[in-house]
């Protein structure tokens, strides 16, 4: 009974709200879930806003870690609540933020997003606000660019200038919870003696700065992708941040957006997948709000963004002679991030002269060109079919194909809908005596999560006639692309040991 009340209030809503999609229960506001009731079994379906889905459609990003932490040894001023490096070491000579594109373009990045105050507390673009002091003394933020030796200068509006010539979308990370200029640790000021550099305030007037700062960037910066909350925010500044993005950036993707209690800040939100070793779990949801694989029964659409780095050890900002990662680690990182239904949202990391270094741009070049040169053109086949009531799809050739993987992708305009998958082929093997003719099936591979994008790397390369999957669900599913490739296995790292 209590199944069938369900279903019948969130039909009656349904007509109210969107006649197209049965069983939608509308989302009020951004803590709110929305969702349809499945036709099948009952079940809620999670469903997205357009943003999120035009979100995931760009697949890789970059977080460009530029800021005072480029100019000291260590990668940030994390964990060091007394550390304030001095103004003058921001020193940026070369600077050309089209050159940064130059290489977000070649990576095949479709957005970016800059860090434009990092817990130091220096920003990047010359913040006019004013605040009193717990002296009583009202005083200009003077931790800025404008204090620096390139005074003048604005990265946040260079670098919007140079994605909007580039077509990258531009997004900006601020770093709430924590900002050692102003001996703030966790979204409160430390009840310290102040340290070289640090001035003093009131957690009251710290969430006014937080808030006035970002009304800067998103008033006079354009309109963003993406909107980075790092560690989140505290319960005094959350309601006052959702007024504001819904009243200057409605339309923006908001990193780390959501409670794990499901209370969010924006219904465009995306989870964290609790990792920065730019792997997914193989099982990988578009739907629910805990910083992991996601859940298939959670009524929150909410995708999952996988951010790394390409140096090694961890390192966000520019290190000397710190180490690059392999061209095949990255491969892996691609196809455990992107092909697990994740968003790669991976490092960029300008050197102290404000230039991109060689080594670094020809690495994001090199995996840029392996994932045009691999999915680009998948291998055609004679006929396709997706049948419109058991979720099937079939691909047929004209002859015998040689094929090492299969890229799935479901259409999740109206909710995530699969739960699991099987992709069998008909393969031809050379001692086989009948040839082409009466080939059984072979399973080549199977999962649960599809959603996105799923990328299957068989074990070894196959020939085939045929190529059919299966799958489970709580609807019939809608296909929006299935293809197979044959790649250069020697250049992906798929072909190492570990495999």
């Amino acid at each position: 009974m209590a199944f069938l009340l369900e279903l019948l209030t969130g039909i009656c809503l349904a007509t109210l709200v969107s006649a197209h999609i049965p069983g939608v229960v509308q989302r009020d506001t951004p803590s709110s879930p929305k969702y349809r009731i499945s036709p099948l079994d009952g079940s809620k379906i999670a469903l997205p806003t357009k943003e999120q889905l035009d979100f995931q459609d760009k697949e890789i990003g970059v977080l460009i870690h530029f800021n005072m932490a480029t100019y000291i040894s260590i990668d940030g001023c994390n964990n060091v609540p007394t550390l304030v490096p001095n103004q003058t070491l921001f020193d940026p000579t070369l600077i050309n933020t089209d050159q940064w594109m130059d290489t977000i373009t070649n990576l095949g990045a479709k957005y970016a997003t800059l860090v434009a105050k990092h817990n130091c507390g220096f920003t990047t673009w010359p913040s006019n606000v004013t605040f009193q002091t717990a002296d009583n003394e009202t005083i200009k933020y003077n931790y800025t660019i404008a204090q620096s030796p390139v005074r003048g200068e604005n990265v946040v509006k260079s670098f919007v200038d140079s994605a909007e010539k580039y077509g990258v979308g531009h997004g900006f990370y601020y770093s709430v919870v924590v900002n050692n200029f102003l001996n703030v640790q966790n979204s409160e000021v430390l009840a310290t003696t102040l340290s070289r550099g640090q001035v003093g305030i009131t957690n009251s007037t710290y969430d006014q700065i937080v808030l006035d700062q970002l009304t800067d960037l998103w008033t006079n910066y354009g309109q963003l992708t993406e909107i980075w909350f790092d560690g989140g925010y505290s319960a005094t500044q959350k309601g006052k941040i959702e007024d504001l993005l819904q009243s200057l950036q409605p339309q923006a993707v908001i990193f780390n957006g959501c409670d794990t209690d499901g209370t969010c800040v924006s219904a465009n939100s995306i989870r964290w997948i609790g990792t920065e070793a730019g792997q997914a779990p193989e099982e990988n949801w578009s739907t629910g709000v805990t910083n992991d694989g996601g859940d298939p029964d959670s009524p929150y659409f909410c995708p999952a963004e996988c951010d790394t780095t390409l140096q090694t050890g961890d390192r966000w900002f520019f290190g000397i002679d710190q180490p690059l990662r392999s061209i095949e680690e990255m491969i892996n990182v691609y196809h455990q991030t992107v092909g697990r239904n994740c968003l790669l949202e991976l490092d960029l990391t300008p050197d102290r002269s404000g230039l991109i270094p060689a080594s670094y741009a020809a690495r994001y070049k090199q995996l840029g060109d392996f994932i045009s040169s691999c999915y680009s053109e998948p291998v055609a086949a004679k006929t396709t079919h997706s049948s419109s009531d058991k979720g099937v799809y079939t691909l047929t050739f004209d002859y015998p194909t040689s094929i090492d993987r299969i890229v799935l992708m479901e259409d999740q305009t109206n909710g995530q809908v699969i739960r699991s998958y099987q992709v069998h082929a008909k393969i031809v093997d050379a001692l086989d005596a009948n040839g082409t003719l009466n080939v059984p099936w072979s399973l080549v591979s199977n999962g649960t999560s599809i959603g996105h994008k799923k990328i299957d790397i068989f074990d070894e390369a196959v020939t085939v006639t045929e190529v059919m999957v299966n799958t489970t669900y709580v609807d019939i599913p809608k296909w929006r692309s299935v293809s197979v490739h044959l790649c250069d296995r020697l250049a992906d790292g798929t072909s190492t040991e570990e495999d």
